[in-house]
């Protein structure tokens, strides 16, 4: 019988730091928002981060699968996972452009 690659733990990974990243994101919105430029930057700093982590269990996994040319091991929860990071990093890019655009209209007002 072949071996056959667990993509569970790296598929959680995946969601797990997407997850942190998205959370930190939309709490750097709601600080910048609020006039918090601070914490906007240590929030979005932190989505960044988490975002990294990621996209490197992301394509740690994708390595794992290619090499052992086992890419029929794919799964519902990969692809959810896959989901999750797209969609995570288009907010973080969003929320990072939608905040300085807040910082820019405090510095007219401040």
């Amino acid at each position: 019988m072949e071996n056959k690659i667990n993509t569970e733990l790296d598929s959680m990974a995946i969601i797990l730091h997407a997850g942190n990243a998205k959370s930190s994101a939309f709490e750097a919105m709601i600080a910048v928002k609020s006039g918090d430029s601070l914490t906007y930057e240590a929030k979005y700093q932190e989505a960044r981060e988490e975002i990294i982590l990621a996209k490197k269990a992301h394509a740690e996994l994708l390595r794992k699968l290619s090499a052992a040319e086992r890419m029929e091991n794919i799964d519902l929860l990969l692809v959810h996972a896959e989901g999750h990071l797209s969609s995570t990093d288009i907010a973080i890019e969003l929320i990072g452009d939608i905040g300085e655009l807040y910082k820019w209209k405090e510095s007219f007002n401040g």
